[in-house]
């Protein structure tokens, strides 16, 4: 594979990503959202587990102890996500989730020393100033609950790439995808199942949402991802998967006929410039890990 085919992939995968944002929201108008986490993460975690084995794939111990520390993070992640857009638009919290590629090297600072160039500290700003239009887009200050939550997502979003860069630097991939979905889904499993109840009806589009979600936006997603970034550099790879506020943005306009209004678009991009600053600043590669 090329680096221009692996970038393609890279922008397949935002692409997927920005699905998946419609495909979570359409499923929670169904299920609640412990129980949309348990579906996603149990069914991705089935696949990725069916995979393992065909491919006689071992899991090591290292691969099941760092795997499992990114299956921690990534399930926080996708937690506060799924909440934030419970409570948030689609475009919104598409766009915070994104601000996840600011913060990675500020984390890389306070685990191994690292100090932030001064175009990462631009960005910053330029991110601070994106979220301040979103917020602003209703002519007065509107900061919800459920923003929130979406930047808390990314947080640990941060966090989980900068585990998973740790985790795949000698562990199989495939190895280490089956872990932390594993992981992912045993946590999701007692919270939806002791507090949320299954619907009595669903629905075919409901059915469809959840297929998606699982196969695609979890499984097929996360494993592209990580094939793409064997032949392609991490800046360009990130840059690329960042795209997937944006897709999110046209699916939420084309088909949930979201409104955005100027000011909104005005923050997205520059939320969406924070995120090219970043990663073309060159810190995003862990020396140390």
């Amino acid at each position: 594979m090329s680096k221009q085919q692996a970038n393609f992939v890279c922008l397949l995968v935002a692409a997927i990503w920005g699905g998946g944002f419609i495909a979570t929201d359409a499923a929670l108008q169904t299920f609640a959202p412990f129980t949309v986490l348990m579906i996603r993460f149990t069914g991705a975690a089935l696949v990725s587990i069916v995979v393992c084995m065909t491919s006689k794939v071992k899991i090591s111990k290292e691969a099941l102890v760092r795997g499992s520390i990114s299956g921690v993070l990534m399930y926080l992640a996708f937690a506060f996500q799924t909440f934030g857009l419970f409570l948030t638009n689609t475009g919104q919290n598409a766009f915070l989730t994104a601000v996840n590629v600011v913060l990675v090297p500020y984390i890389v600072w306070i685990l191994w020393k690292k100090k932030p160039s001064n175009r990462q500290l631009l960005a910053s700003m330029v991110c601070l100033a994106g979220i301040a239009c979103l917020s602003l887009s209703k002519g007065y200050f509107l900061f919800s609950f459920g923003d929130c939550l979406s930047l808390t997502c990314a947080l640990f979003f941060a966090c989980h790439i900068i585990s998973l860069e740790y985790a795949t630097k000698n562990s199989n991939s495939i190895a280490i995808n089956a872990v932390q979905m594993s992981i992912a889904a045993l946590l999701s499993v007692p919270l939806a199942l002791g507090l949320e109840t299954i619907p009595e009806t669903i629905t075919m589009h409901a059915y469809l949402s959840c297929g998606y979600m699982i196969l695609i936006a979890t499984y097929l997603a996360f494993q592209l991802q990580t094939l793409a970034q064997k032949y392609t550099d991490a800046s360009s790879a990130s840059v690329l998967l960042c795209t997937e506020s944006l897709f999110a943005n046209v699916f939420g306009f084309i088909l949930l006929h979201e409104a955005k209004s100027p000011i909104m678009i005005l923050g997205g991009l520059l939320i969406f410039l924070s995120v090219i600053l970043t990663e073309y600043s060159g810190q995003f590669i862990l020396s140390k890990a």
